[in-house]
């Protein structure tokens, strides 16, 4: 018997209403860098300045937080010429951390905020606890070469407040145990119902030859019940978060094909494909259960297949991962578009005092997307973590020092990797997981919504509540806790709850926003 691995249980927002936008690069936001630039973060050996001194709350993912005795670390805080003091708290405990913080305004000079438009933070924007940052991205090379675009979804009321952290559009991706399909003689998966037939193989047939009863075609968390709604309503055709047509708009979960969605999800859990206490699992509970080999399939994000492999060895050195094409549903080969960036950082008035003091900080986000930098957070320290070969990374090979020195400081990275050294000998599993997210740019469907969530004054106010709404009716949906009229019943709730007039906004907005 499968064990299950207790939490506390909650109900929390969907990640099918995790925002998405296209990625084409804009003007900067601001225009070109102006004659009399703000000064950068001064080099370390500039025995003149002192350091900069910087508090500054982030998450993790990983079993510990990064140490203050980590090389990387200190080196970055060398060449930016900051004295850094983090508060690094664990994503399950993030956003309640975030709020609780905004609340009692105990806030840190720099803070992450990873879900930039919940209610209270969006507020606290409004309200004037923070920075407004627009006016000043002009005066910093780096910065005002990020995407406009970007910048507009981020916007509340018109104004920038905030840096958006750049990742790729299309993330999204099916990674698999090849050991185990080529050890039960099964080809890989191309459709929803074959992927169906690996996960119940996976899961009943011994795929990794132990004799035991303990693995799982898929896992899922409770957070939208991990990325399993994300992928599997794409292959069904649904629409990313929101369709519109005609200027009226349609949330996802109100279409036919999300509903199909669930039915397939509810068709896992039934034939207990999938792990029976997803409502209570964490996000780091699960992928440490994939990489213990408790799973055969990943719906999750193309960038950590490299690391994903390098777990699994680390358990079962044998074990090899594969790479889906997108599977190819209803409406051909599709996946959802992520927004483009995955949280942003924001400047308290609170704790940044004054002008100068948010310019220097300012230049130390710019002075972190110079190329030694963004190598440094990518690579670690030539000749502890590797080695240059005409120019190009060589990844000191069973060196272990790189994972555990660079553990989590890559949240602290606003640059989407683009700048970085070239690469020798990287591991063939990454290569092809980034020439995924490159090519399926293509299939990315986009949110349409995207810009209007800071506009609309119910959604801002709102949005936990009806997201919460959905996110329990898909839970009771799943487990077999209502029915389709059930499922009718809380698209009826979200409209009472404030969900029509979303819509009557959202509309509305819209229709200016074609009129400018």
């Amino acid at each position: 018997m499968k064990k299950a691995h207790a939490v506390v249980c909650s109900f929390v927002t969907l990640s099918m209403l995790i925002a998405g936008c296209s990625g084409s690069q804009g003007k900067p936001e601001g225009g070109a860098a102006s004659s009399s630039p703000a000064p950068s973060a001064p080099a370390a050996t500039d025995a003149k300045q002192p350091p900069l001194k910087l508090s500054i709350m982030a998450t993790y993912y990983t079993p510990q937080p990064p140490t203050a005795q980590n090389d990387i670390w200190k080196k970055l805080q060398e060449i930016t010429n900051t004295q850094i003091e983090m508060t690094w708290v664990p994503r399950s405990a993030y956003d309640d951390k975030v709020s609780v913080s905004i609340a009692s305004n105990d806030l840190p000079k720099v803070l992450l905020a990873l879900n930039s438009s919940a209610p209270p933070l969006v507020n606290a924007i409004k309200s004037g606890m923070f920075w407004e940052i627009g006016p000043y991205l002009k005066d910093y090379k780096n910065l005002s070469a990020l995407s406009k675009l970007q910048f507009e979804s981020t916007k509340i009321q018109g104004k920038t407040y905030s840096l958006y952290r750049s990742r790729p559009l299309a993330r999204f991706g099916v990674t698999y145990r090849q050991d185990w399909l080529e050890n039960l003689n099964l080809k890989e998966p191309k459709t929803p119902e074959d992927i169906y037939n690996v996960m119940k193989a996976f899961t009943q047939n011994d795929p990794d030859k132990n004799g035991k009863d303990d693995t799982y075609g898929v896992l899922a968390f409770k957070d939208g019940q991990g990325y399993l709604i994300p992928h599997i309503a794409s292959w069904f055709g649904a629409p990313n978060d929101w369709k519109e047509e005609n200027g009226q708009f349609t949330p996802a979960f109100m279409t036919n094909e999300y509903l199909d969605a669930l039915k397939f999800i509810k068709r896992l859990y039934d034939e207990k494909l999938m792990n029976q206490d997803f409502v209570v699992t964490e996000e780091q509970q699960m992928n440490a259960l994939y990489n213990q080999g408790k799973a055969g399939i990943n719906l999750g994000l193309f960038d950590d297949v490299g690391k994903s492999q390098l777990e699994l060895r680390k358990i079962n050195p044998q074990a090899k991962v594969g790479i889906l094409d997108t599977i190819n549903g209803a409406k051909g080969q599709r996946l959802w578009a992520q927004p483009g960036y995955t949280g942003v950082f924001l400047f308290p008035k609170s704790s940044v005092k004054t002008e100068a003091e948010l310019k220097a900080i300012l230049a130390y986000f710019d002075r972190l997307q110079e190329p030694d930098a963004v190598n440094l957070l990518t690579w670690g320290l030539e000749g502890k973590q590797y080695k240059l070969v005409n120019g190009k990374v060589e990844k000191m090979i069973g060196d272990d020092a790189f994972n555990t020195d660079t553990l989590g400081l890559g949240e602290l990275r606003i640059d989407d990797g683009s700048k970085e050294l070239g690469i020798t000998g990287e591991d063939p599993l990454t290569t092809k997981g980034k020439k995924a997210i490159a090519d399926n740019v293509k299939i990315a469907v986009v949110n349409p919504a995207l810009p209007l969530y800071f506009e609309s004054a119910t959604w801002s106010q709102k949005s936990n509540d009806l997201k919460k709404i959905v996110s329990d009716g898909a839970v009771k949906f799943i487990m077999g806790k209502i029915d389709e009229a059930g499922w009718k019943k809380v698209q009826d709730d979200w409209k009472k709850a404030g969900g029509d007039k979303v819509l009557t906004e959202f509309a509305e907005i819209f229709a200016k926003s074609k009129n400018k």
